[in-house]
């Protein structure tokens, strides 16, 4: 377990798994609805999320338990990376009580063509997990992403990548939830 300015990050690659999946966690100064509005605002990742391009959000139904989400990515180093991911609210909150959580899995179908130039994610699941601590004023974070980004990236890179992308993430989150704050 690797850690770094308060966040924990742990990576193993799971039995049959062609990468490794990555698990981050952090203790972060805003109640959990701040950080949820955060990774919530799909439509505005490329203001608050690192590398991100283009986001929007394809469907929603539900009343948002559901939802999916298209993003562009433009990390250095490597081609440009596009996913499509069906979204699901796993919260279980009522009166400040409880925990909130999004899921995710690659969506496959009724998704938009590829993109020439552009190298498709086609493994991506993952979770966000929101707790409140300290009477509500703080959130302990969880971030989960097993993820391939495909292509022709040799496993010890794409591995690196997401080892490094994943606190990156945190970060935005953090950055952006705690200046909801104020």
């Amino acid at each position: 377990m690797a850690r770094d300015d308060g966040i924990s990050v742990l990576a193993r690659t799971p039995e049959g798994g062609s990468v490794s999946e990555v698990k981050a966690t952090t203790l972060v100064d805003a109640p959990a609805h701040d950080v949820w509005r955060v990774i919530r605002d799909y439509d505005n990742y490329t203001k608050t999320m690192p590398y991100t391009e283009e986001s929007k959000v394809l469907s929603s139904e539900q009343d948002g338990k559901i939802t999916v989400f298209y993003c562009l990515v433009n990390a250095p180093l490597v081609d440009k990376r596009d996913f499509i991911i069906r979204i699901r609210d796993e919260s279980d909150w009522k009166d400040g009580k409880g925990f909130l959580k999004t899921a995710w899995t690659a969506a496959t179908e009724g998704v938009p063509p590829e993109k020439q130039g552009v190298v498709r994610v086609k493994l991506n699941t993952g979770y966000w997990l929101m707790e409140p601590r300290e009477e509500g004023k703080k959130t302990f974070v969880t971030y989960y992403l097993y993820t391939d980004p495909g292509g022709s990236l040799p496993k010890w890179i794409a591995d690196k990548a997401n080892k490094t992308s994943v606190p990156d993430v945190l970060r935005a989150v953090r950055k952006h939830a705690t200046a909801a704050k104020k």
